[in-house]
Protein backbone atom coordinates (compact mmCIF):
# COMPACT_ATOMS: atom_id res chain seq x y z
CA UNK A 1 0.00 0.00 0.00
CA UNK A 2 2.75 2.33 0.80
CA UNK A 3 4.41 1.67 -2.05
CA UNK A 4 1.20 2.58 -3.99
CA UNK A 5 1.11 5.55 -2.75
CA UNK A 6 4.81 6.83 -3.16
CA UNK A 7 4.56 5.76 -7.05
CA UNK A 8 0.84 7.32 -6.66
CA UNK A 9 2.71 10.59 -5.45
CA UNK A 10 5.37 11.01 -8.90
CA UNK A 11 2.49 12.46 -10.43
CA UNK A 12 3.59 15.84 -8.38
CA UNK A 13 7.03 15.48 -9.28
CA UNK A 14 8.08 18.48 -11.86
CA UNK A 15 5.32 20.93 -11.99
CA UNK A 16 5.58 24.53 -12.48
CA UNK A 17 6.63 26.42 -9.85
CA UNK A 18 3.26 28.48 -9.47
CA UNK A 19 1.78 25.15 -9.32
CA UNK A 20 3.48 24.98 -6.00
CA UNK A 21 2.63 28.36 -4.75
CA UNK A 22 -1.05 27.72 -5.19
CA UNK A 23 -0.93 24.67 -3.56
CA UNK A 24 0.83 26.01 -0.76
CA UNK A 25 -2.09 29.23 -0.65
CA UNK A 26 -4.37 26.35 -0.88
CA UNK A 27 -3.03 24.44 2.34
CA UNK A 28 -3.12 27.68 4.02
CA UNK A 29 -6.79 28.32 3.06
CA UNK A 30 -8.21 24.69 4.25
CA UNK A 31 -5.99 25.88 7.74
CA UNK A 32 -8.76 28.57 8.12
CA UNK A 33 -11.47 26.32 6.50
CA UNK A 34 -13.86 27.33 10.15
CA UNK A 35 -16.63 28.76 8.66
CA UNK A 36 -18.99 26.59 6.10
CA UNK A 37 -18.40 23.46 7.92
CA UNK A 38 -20.28 24.72 10.44
CA UNK A 39 -22.87 27.34 8.70
CA UNK A 40 -25.96 25.44 9.52
CA UNK A 41 -24.85 24.49 13.26
CA UNK A 42 -23.77 28.52 13.70
CA UNK A 43 -27.22 29.66 12.63
CA UNK A 44 -29.25 26.94 14.67
CA UNK A 45 -27.26 26.50 17.88
CA UNK A 46 -25.64 29.68 18.11
CA UNK A 47 -28.17 32.53 16.29
CA UNK A 48 -31.35 30.33 17.66
CA UNK A 49 -32.77 29.99 13.52
CA UNK A 50 -35.06 27.06 12.96
CA UNK A 51 -33.42 24.64 10.85
CA UNK A 52 -35.37 25.47 7.59
CA UNK A 53 -34.50 29.68 7.99
CA UNK A 54 -31.27 28.52 8.98
CA UNK A 55 -31.30 26.81 5.61
CA UNK A 56 -33.04 29.91 3.53
CA UNK A 57 -29.93 31.89 4.80
CA UNK A 58 -28.09 29.52 3.69
CA UNK A 59 -29.43 29.89 0.40
CA UNK A 60 -28.72 33.41 0.32
CA UNK A 61 -25.47 33.47 0.95
CA UNK A 62 -24.90 30.98 -1.79
CA UNK A 63 -27.03 33.13 -3.82
CA UNK A 64 -24.80 36.07 -3.04
CA UNK A 65 -21.93 33.80 -4.22
CA UNK A 66 -23.33 33.11 -7.49
CA UNK A 67 -23.78 35.99 -8.25
CA UNK A 68 -20.23 37.10 -7.86
CA UNK A 69 -18.75 34.67 -9.54
CA UNK A 70 -21.13 35.35 -12.55
CA UNK A 71 -19.40 39.14 -12.34
CA UNK A 72 -16.22 37.57 -11.79
CA UNK A 73 -16.34 35.77 -15.02
CA UNK A 74 -16.55 38.51 -16.81
CA UNK A 75 -13.88 40.59 -14.70
CA UNK A 76 -11.17 37.94 -14.80
CA UNK A 77 -11.35 37.86 -18.79
CA UNK A 78 -11.39 41.71 -18.83
CA UNK A 79 -9.17 42.65 -16.50
CA UNK A 80 -6.81 39.39 -15.86
CA UNK A 81 -6.98 36.45 -13.47
CA UNK A 82 -5.08 36.69 -10.61
CA UNK A 83 -6.10 40.41 -10.62
CA UNK A 84 -9.35 39.62 -9.55
CA UNK A 85 -8.79 36.39 -7.83
CA UNK A 86 -6.71 38.46 -5.70
CA UNK A 87 -9.20 41.46 -4.73
CA UNK A 88 -11.82 39.47 -4.55
CA UNK A 89 -10.10 37.41 -1.84
CA UNK A 90 -8.98 40.05 0.14
CA UNK A 91 -12.23 42.01 0.18
CA UNK A 92 -13.61 38.61 1.63
CA UNK A 93 -11.08 38.17 4.23
CA UNK A 94 -11.22 41.53 5.48
CA UNK A 95 -15.33 41.24 6.09
CA UNK A 96 -14.42 38.27 7.66
CA UNK A 97 -12.49 39.70 10.48
CA UNK A 98 -14.93 42.82 11.35
CA UNK A 99 -17.60 39.58 11.53
CA UNK A 100 -15.54 38.20 14.14
CA UNK A 101 -16.47 41.20 15.82
CA UNK A 102 -19.80 40.85 15.89
CA UNK A 103 -20.01 36.96 16.64
CA UNK A 104 -23.44 37.10 18.81
CA UNK A 105 -25.49 39.44 16.20
CA UNK A 106 -27.80 37.34 15.07
CA UNK A 107 -28.72 40.46 12.37
CA UNK A 108 -25.22 41.14 11.89
CA UNK A 109 -23.54 38.01 11.34
CA UNK A 110 -25.72 36.84 7.84
CA UNK A 111 -25.10 40.25 6.32
CA UNK A 112 -21.50 40.06 6.91
CA UNK A 113 -21.54 36.61 5.64
CA UNK A 114 -23.53 37.60 2.37
CA UNK A 115 -20.82 40.43 1.81
CA UNK A 116 -17.65 38.65 2.00
CA UNK A 117 -19.05 35.68 0.02
CA UNK A 118 -20.04 37.67 -3.04
CA UNK A 119 -16.52 38.87 -2.88
CA UNK A 120 -15.65 34.90 -2.96
CA UNK A 121 -17.49 34.53 -5.66
CA UNK A 122 -16.16 37.08 -7.89
CA UNK A 123 -13.04 35.49 -6.93
CA UNK A 124 -13.71 32.07 -8.11
CA UNK A 125 -14.01 31.61 -11.54
CA UNK A 126 -11.09 34.01 -11.74
CA UNK A 127 -9.11 31.52 -9.35
CA UNK A 128 -10.52 28.68 -11.55
CA UNK A 129 -9.30 30.85 -14.66
CA UNK A 130 -5.71 31.04 -13.45
CA UNK A 131 -5.14 27.42 -12.34
CA UNK A 132 -6.55 25.94 -16.35
CA UNK A 133 -4.41 28.68 -17.48
CA UNK A 134 -1.22 27.30 -15.67
CA UNK A 135 -1.69 24.00 -16.67
CA UNK A 136 -2.17 21.68 -20.17
CA UNK A 137 -4.60 18.76 -21.00
CA UNK A 138 -1.58 16.28 -19.68
CA UNK A 139 -1.29 17.44 -16.13
CA UNK A 140 -4.06 18.83 -15.35
CA UNK A 141 -5.23 15.71 -13.12
CA UNK A 142 -1.82 16.60 -11.70
CA UNK A 143 -2.48 20.13 -10.85
CA UNK A 144 -5.87 20.38 -9.70
CA UNK A 145 -5.54 17.40 -7.23
CA UNK A 146 -2.62 18.71 -5.78
CA UNK A 147 -4.42 21.78 -5.26
CA UNK A 148 -7.32 20.08 -4.30
CA UNK A 149 -5.09 17.71 -1.84
CA UNK A 150 -3.14 20.90 -0.27
CA UNK A 151 -6.07 22.47 0.89
CA UNK A 152 -8.15 19.05 2.58
CA UNK A 153 -3.73 18.59 3.97
CA UNK A 154 -4.69 22.53 5.92
CA UNK A 155 -8.35 21.23 6.07
CA UNK A 156 -7.39 18.01 8.49
CA UNK A 157 -6.72 20.42 11.40
CA UNK A 158 -9.07 23.66 10.32
CA UNK A 159 -12.71 21.89 11.20
CA UNK A 160 -11.24 20.03 13.95
CA UNK A 161 -10.15 23.31 15.82
CA UNK A 162 -13.34 24.79 15.04
CA UNK A 163 -15.11 21.91 16.05
CA UNK A 164 -13.70 23.14 19.71
CA UNK A 165 -14.07 26.89 19.05
CA UNK A 166 -17.77 26.41 18.21
CA UNK A 167 -19.12 26.83 21.57
CA UNK A 168 -16.86 29.25 23.86
CA UNK A 169 -14.61 30.78 21.61
CA UNK A 170 -17.40 31.41 18.10
CA UNK A 171 -15.20 34.94 17.21
CA UNK A 172 -12.07 33.39 16.36
CA UNK A 173 -14.26 30.72 14.12
CA UNK A 174 -14.47 34.55 11.90
CA UNK A 175 -11.08 35.85 12.55
CA UNK A 176 -8.81 32.01 11.53
CA UNK A 177 -10.88 32.13 8.52
CA UNK A 178 -10.09 35.48 7.47
CA UNK A 179 -6.25 35.32 8.26
CA UNK A 180 -5.86 32.90 6.57
CA UNK A 181 -7.67 33.77 3.33
CA UNK A 182 -5.25 36.57 3.91
CA UNK A 183 -2.10 35.05 3.99
CA UNK A 184 -2.91 32.93 1.36
CA UNK A 185 -4.36 35.55 -1.16
CA UNK A 186 -0.34 37.31 -0.40
CA UNK A 187 0.98 34.27 -1.63
CA UNK A 188 -0.88 34.09 -4.87
CA UNK A 189 0.11 37.95 -5.00
CA UNK A 190 3.66 38.36 -4.78
CA UNK A 191 5.21 35.06 -6.05
CA UNK A 192 2.81 34.09 -8.96
CA UNK A 193 3.85 34.89 -11.85
CA UNK A 194 1.34 35.56 -15.32
CA UNK A 195 2.15 36.63 -18.12
CA UNK A 196 -1.47 38.98 -19.20
CA UNK A 197 -1.36 41.36 -21.89
CA UNK A 198 -4.99 43.23 -22.89
CA UNK A 199 -6.07 41.86 -19.31
CA UNK A 200 -5.99 38.09 -20.37
CA UNK A 201 -3.91 35.28 -19.59
CA UNK A 202 -1.41 34.66 -22.08
CA UNK A 203 -1.19 30.98 -22.47
CA UNK A 204 -0.50 28.42 -25.10
CA UNK A 205 -3.95 26.50 -26.49
CA UNK A 206 -2.96 22.47 -25.89
CA UNK A 207 -6.09 21.34 -27.69
CA UNK A 208 -8.56 22.35 -30.71
CA UNK A 209 -11.22 22.72 -28.25
CA UNK A 210 -8.63 25.20 -25.82
CA UNK A 211 -8.42 27.74 -28.93
CA UNK A 212 -9.26 30.95 -28.37
CA UNK A 213 -12.60 32.09 -30.28
CA UNK A 214 -14.39 35.42 -30.94
CA UNK A 215 -18.05 35.74 -30.19
CA UNK A 216 -19.96 36.15 -26.58
CA UNK A 217 -19.86 33.41 -24.29
CA UNK A 218 -23.45 32.32 -25.11
CA UNK A 219 -22.37 31.93 -28.62
CA UNK A 220 -19.78 29.53 -26.81
CA UNK A 221 -21.93 27.54 -25.06
CA UNK A 222 -24.62 27.89 -28.09
CA UNK A 223 -21.73 25.73 -30.02
CA UNK A 224 -21.04 23.48 -27.22
CA UNK A 225 -24.18 22.33 -25.57
CA UNK A 226 -22.81 19.57 -23.83
CA UNK A 227 -20.92 21.81 -21.11
CA UNK A 228 -25.00 22.93 -20.02
CA UNK A 229 -25.57 19.06 -19.75
CA UNK A 230 -22.28 18.30 -17.77
CA UNK A 231 -22.77 21.39 -15.29
CA UNK A 232 -26.67 20.63 -14.78
CA UNK A 233 -25.57 16.66 -13.89
CA UNK A 234 -22.55 17.97 -11.77
CA UNK A 235 -25.04 20.42 -10.03
CA UNK A 236 -27.01 17.12 -9.02
CA UNK A 237 -23.78 15.77 -7.61
CA UNK A 238 -23.09 18.86 -5.83
CA UNK A 239 -26.34 18.51 -3.71
CA UNK A 240 -25.55 15.32 -2.71
CA UNK A 241 -22.05 16.74 -1.70
CA UNK A 242 -23.38 19.56 0.50
CA UNK A 243 -24.88 17.28 2.97
CA UNK A 244 -21.82 16.40 4.06
CA UNK A 245 -21.71 19.68 5.38
CA UNK A 246 -25.72 20.59 5.43
CA UNK A 247 -27.42 17.56 6.75
CA UNK A 248 -24.83 15.97 8.51
CA UNK A 249 -23.89 17.73 11.74
CA UNK A 250 -27.84 18.23 12.21
CA UNK A 251 -28.32 14.99 12.19
CA UNK A 252 -25.10 14.14 14.03
CA UNK A 253 -26.70 16.58 16.90
CA UNK A 254 -29.79 15.07 16.08
CA UNK A 255 -28.51 11.55 17.50
CA UNK A 256 -25.59 12.51 19.77
CA UNK A 257 -27.02 15.73 21.49
CA UNK A 258 -24.03 18.23 22.86
CA UNK A 259 -21.24 16.01 21.27
CA UNK A 260 -22.66 16.16 17.64
CA UNK A 261 -20.21 19.32 17.07
CA UNK A 262 -17.53 17.66 18.06
CA UNK A 263 -17.82 14.49 16.45
CA UNK A 264 -18.48 16.34 12.99
CA UNK A 265 -15.46 18.36 13.20
CA UNK A 266 -13.81 14.81 14.00
CA UNK A 267 -15.33 13.47 10.59
CA UNK A 268 -14.23 16.17 8.59
CA UNK A 269 -10.91 16.22 10.09
CA UNK A 270 -11.28 12.17 9.32
CA UNK A 271 -11.96 13.17 5.63
CA UNK A 272 -9.30 16.02 4.72
CA UNK A 273 -7.05 13.31 6.02
CA UNK A 274 -8.32 10.48 4.09
CA UNK A 275 -8.43 12.73 0.58
CA UNK A 276 -4.80 13.68 1.05
CA UNK A 277 -4.11 9.85 1.28
CA UNK A 278 -6.90 8.37 -1.49
CA UNK A 279 -6.01 11.56 -3.81
CA UNK A 280 -3.06 10.38 -5.52
CA UNK A 281 -3.94 7.09 -5.58
CA UNK A 282 -7.61 7.89 -7.44
CA UNK A 283 -5.96 9.95 -10.00
CA UNK A 284 -3.24 6.95 -10.94
CA UNK A 285 -6.44 4.75 -10.75
CA UNK A 286 -8.63 7.01 -12.99
CA UNK A 287 -5.85 8.27 -15.20
CA UNK A 288 -7.12 6.28 -18.49
CA UNK A 289 -10.42 7.05 -17.63
CA UNK A 290 -13.06 9.98 -19.54
CA UNK A 291 -13.50 12.15 -16.53
CA UNK A 292 -17.17 11.76 -16.72
CA UNK A 293 -17.21 7.86 -16.10
CA UNK A 294 -15.19 8.81 -12.78
CA UNK A 295 -17.97 11.34 -11.86
CA UNK A 296 -20.68 8.42 -12.32
CA UNK A 297 -18.59 6.50 -9.52
CA UNK A 298 -18.97 9.55 -7.54
CA UNK A 299 -22.48 9.32 -7.42
CA UNK A 300 -22.50 5.81 -7.08
CA UNK A 301 -20.52 5.98 -3.90
CA UNK A 302 -22.96 9.28 -2.57
CA UNK A 303 -25.85 7.38 -2.54
CA UNK A 304 -23.46 3.75 -0.50
CA UNK A 305 -22.05 6.28 1.65
CA UNK A 306 -25.75 8.47 2.90
CA UNK A 307 -27.41 4.87 2.75
CA UNK A 308 -24.96 3.74 5.18
CA UNK A 309 -25.78 6.50 7.67
CA UNK A 310 -29.56 5.97 7.21
CA UNK A 311 -29.37 2.13 8.04
CA UNK A 312 -26.54 2.27 10.82
CA UNK A 313 -26.23 5.28 12.24
CA UNK A 314 -23.33 4.39 14.74
CA UNK A 315 -20.17 6.44 15.43
CA UNK A 316 -18.12 3.26 13.39
CA UNK A 317 -20.53 3.29 10.43
CA UNK A 318 -20.40 6.95 10.20
CA UNK A 319 -16.28 6.78 9.47
CA UNK A 320 -16.55 3.72 7.35
CA UNK A 321 -19.23 5.67 5.23
CA UNK A 322 -17.32 8.70 5.17
CA UNK A 323 -14.72 7.06 3.15
CA UNK A 324 -17.03 6.51 0.23
CA UNK A 325 -18.45 9.76 0.76
CA UNK A 326 -14.46 11.39 0.34
CA UNK A 327 -13.49 9.84 -2.08
CA UNK A 328 -16.83 10.91 -4.47
CA UNK A 329 -16.06 14.21 -3.13
CA UNK A 330 -12.12 14.04 -4.44
CA UNK A 331 -13.26 12.44 -8.16
CA UNK A 332 -16.23 15.68 -8.08
CA UNK A 333 -14.15 18.53 -7.70
CA UNK A 334 -10.91 17.51 -9.39
CA UNK A 335 -12.74 15.40 -12.27
CA UNK A 336 -15.61 18.44 -12.89
CA UNK A 337 -12.70 21.25 -13.13
CA UNK A 338 -10.26 18.85 -15.68
CA UNK A 339 -13.54 18.69 -18.05
CA UNK A 340 -14.61 22.02 -17.77
CA UNK A 341 -10.70 23.26 -18.56
CA UNK A 342 -10.13 20.75 -21.40
CA UNK A 343 -13.52 21.79 -23.25
CA UNK A 344 -13.21 25.79 -22.63
CA UNK A 345 -11.62 27.83 -25.31
CA UNK A 346 -8.65 29.96 -23.18
CA UNK A 347 -10.02 33.49 -24.45
CA UNK A 348 -13.43 32.62 -22.53
CA UNK A 349 -12.52 30.62 -19.30
CA UNK A 350 -13.00 33.56 -17.00
CA UNK A 351 -17.08 33.91 -18.37
CA UNK A 352 -17.43 30.27 -18.34
CA UNK A 353 -16.84 29.38 -15.55
CA UNK A 354 -18.94 32.61 -14.14
CA UNK A 355 -22.10 31.23 -16.45
CA UNK A 356 -21.58 28.00 -15.31
CA UNK A 357 -21.25 28.24 -11.71
CA UNK A 358 -24.19 29.97 -12.01
CA UNK A 359 -26.02 27.63 -13.63
CA UNK A 360 -25.11 24.84 -11.25
CA UNK A 361 -25.28 27.08 -8.35
CA UNK A 362 -29.58 27.62 -9.53
CA UNK A 363 -29.75 24.26 -8.81
CA UNK A 364 -28.05 23.35 -6.14
CA UNK A 365 -29.30 27.00 -4.06
CA UNK A 366 -32.87 25.27 -3.63
CA UNK A 367 -31.54 22.37 -1.64
CA UNK A 368 -30.60 24.15 1.29
CA UNK A 369 -33.84 25.63 2.05
CA UNK A 370 -35.76 22.57 0.46
CA UNK A 371 -33.53 19.75 3.16
CA UNK A 372 -34.07 21.88 6.15
CA UNK A 373 -38.18 21.90 5.32
CA UNK A 374 -37.57 18.17 4.77
CA UNK A 375 -35.93 17.94 7.88
CA UNK A 376 -38.66 20.10 9.62
CA UNK A 377 -41.38 18.21 8.45
CA UNK A 378 -40.25 14.55 6.99
CA UNK A 379 -37.64 13.77 8.97
CA UNK A 380 -33.88 12.34 8.39
CA UNK A 381 -34.50 8.87 6.89
CA UNK A 382 -37.01 10.33 4.17
CA UNK A 383 -34.10 13.66 3.75
CA UNK A 384 -31.59 10.93 2.97
CA UNK A 385 -33.61 8.91 0.71
CA UNK A 386 -34.23 11.65 -1.52
CA UNK A 387 -30.52 12.44 -1.83
CA UNK A 388 -29.54 8.76 -2.59
CA UNK A 389 -32.05 9.17 -5.59
CA UNK A 390 -30.72 12.07 -6.27
CA UNK A 391 -27.03 10.72 -6.71
CA UNK A 392 -28.46 7.47 -8.32
CA UNK A 393 -30.25 9.48 -11.15
CA UNK A 394 -27.10 11.20 -11.73
CA UNK A 395 -24.98 8.55 -12.12
CA UNK A 396 -26.96 7.14 -14.66
CA UNK A 397 -27.45 9.82 -16.76
CA UNK A 398 -23.34 11.13 -16.74
CA UNK A 399 -23.01 6.82 -17.87
CA UNK A 400 -25.52 7.70 -20.82
CA UNK A 401 -23.40 11.09 -21.66
CA UNK A 402 -20.24 9.10 -21.75
CA UNK A 403 -21.87 6.99 -24.21
CA UNK A 404 -23.29 9.73 -26.49
CA UNK A 405 -19.82 11.17 -26.08
CA UNK A 406 -18.19 7.85 -27.64
CA UNK A 407 -19.97 7.86 -30.69
CA UNK A 408 -19.82 11.63 -31.32
CA UNK A 409 -16.28 11.54 -30.81
CA UNK A 410 -16.10 14.51 -28.88
CA UNK A 411 -13.56 13.03 -26.53
CA UNK A 412 -11.06 12.67 -29.36
CA UNK A 413 -11.02 16.48 -29.39
CA UNK A 414 -8.76 17.29 -26.32
CA UNK A 415 -5.96 15.39 -27.32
Amino acid sequence: MLNQLWQSLALYRGLPGNIYIIAVARFILGLGNFIIPFLLLLLTEKLDYSATLAGTLAMGLMALFVFGGLCGGKLSDSLGHKKIMVWGELAGAVILIACGFYSDDAQLVPLFLFVAYFFFGVALPASNALVADLSTPTNRDAVMSLSYLAFNLGSAAGPLVAGYLFWNFTAWIFWGNGIAALVGIALVMFFIRTDERDGVSEGEAHSALEQAVEGSVWQVLKQRPRLLVFTGLCALLWVALNQMTMTSPLYLNHIFGIDGPVLFGQLMTYACILVVVITPLLMRLTSNQAEIVSLAYAGMMFAAGYALVMVLPTIPIHFFAWFFLSAAEVLLVTKEGVYLANHSPKSHRGRIQGVLTTMKNLIVLPSFTLMGLMIDHWGFENSWLVVIGVSVGAATCLAGMVQYQNRTGVLAQTT
